[in-house]
């Protein structure tokens, strides 16, 4: 599942930045050097729990932060309040179209709200047994990690 998983945790988050951002993903070969994601940028993460228990954590590059916010907001110099806030949207749209992979039957995953994490420890606190999907999206304003740590829960 690790490989069909990780195809669809990349195209669902390349879907939610040309639609939400009016971004488009690059090809790796179509890049001079891809921008490095720096460890200090802050981060958004979601937790959810249900059908499957884990967390999402998006990080993006300078570039990139800057460019969501400036493109999902119609303002040319974003703020830090309004990367923030925009970086938690398209977090919170990504990991609600990654949740429902997890879903089998009737199983449902509850999403919680974004929070910004600005530490370098932004996976989770205690991965214990979690599985992780971690994609690397380069798109036409930057660079983005998106990481999903997750355990699903087995019915017997």
């Amino acid at each position: 599942m690790s490989t069909r998983l990780k195809d669809k945790i990349y195209d669902i988050a390349v879907n939610a930045f040309e639609v939400t951002c009016f971004m488009f993903s690059l090809e790796e070969q179509e890049i001079d050097e891809p921008p490095k994601i720096s460890e200090n940028i802050k981060r958004a993460a979601v937790d959810f729990n249900g059908a499957a228990e884990g967390r999402m954590v998006i990080h993006p590059s300078e570039e990139l932060l800057t460019a969501v916010a400036a493109n999902m907001l119609g303002v040319e110099n974003p703020n830090e309040e309004e990367k923030s806030g925009a970086l938690c949207e398209i977090a919170n749209i990504i990991c609600g179209n990654i949740v429902p992979l997890f879903a089998d039957d009737d199983a449902i995953c509850y999403v919680e709200p974004p929070i910004i994490i600005e530490e370098n420890t932004a996976g989770l606190k205690d991965k214990g047994d979690k599985e992780t999907e971690r994609v690397q999206i380069y798109l036409d304003e930057g660079t983005v990690e998106i990481s999903v740590y997750y355990s699903i829960e087995v019915k017997l």
